[in-house]
């Protein structure tokens, strides 16, 4: 964590003694805060021998998105993840539709 403090303190010099809480990420804190299994990131699935899972699932109506879903791990991934899920109920063309429709009810 040394490498990023001292990159913020290229911006924020006094950054340390503003940080109230400090905690470095790590499985452990993972483990502990997001409740994996030894702190693990995305599906465990051995390389090469499986495919990410992807948003459908072997249960009618139940849709998957995260980490542990294609296309993997991170904020971007995660999201996209949830976009992918989204477009397997409804087309892009349906979800506009949809917004469209739910402005006209708001206004």
């Amino acid at each position: 964590s040394e490498c990023l403090w001292k990159a913020l303190e290229q911006v924020i010099p006094d950054v340390r003694e503003r940080a109230e809480l400090t905690l470095v990420g790590s499985p452990l804190t993972h483990q502990r805060f997001v409740r994996r299994h030894r702190g693990s990131y995305g599906p465990g699935i051995a390389a090469g021998k499986q495919q990410w899972p992807t948003a459908t699932s072997a249960i009618d109506g139940l849709l998957l998105c995260g980490d542990s879903c294609f296309p993997g791990i991170g904020v971007p991934a995660v999201a996209a993840s949830g976009f992918i899920a989204a477009n397997t109920i409804a087309n892009v063309q349906q979800h506009l539709s949809l917004l469209k429709e739910l402005e006209t009810i708001n206004n």
